[in-house]
């Protein structure tokens, strides 16, 4: 799924499956980065659980485009 902010940042947020378990993807779209636990910047960051990510991006601001 694409989301965009305010700031003109984009993401996209997507739903992987690797090794028989779920994970939520959030990869940064262009020059969008995405913070990880520790404040650093990645160009993605994923969860074990959706509510994890959901709660990250809309602190972020990010809602569907």
């Amino acid at each position: 799924m694409h989301m965009v902010n305010d700031k003109g940042e984009a993401v996209y947020y997507n739903l992987v499956r690797k090794n028989n378990k779920d994970y939520w993807l959030v990869q940064g779209i262009g020059s969008t980065v995405v913070y990880g636990r520790d404040r650093e910047r990645r160009k993605s960051r994923h969860f074990t659980q959706e509510q994890q990510a959901e709660r990250y991006l809309a602190r972020h601001g990010f809602r569907a485009d």
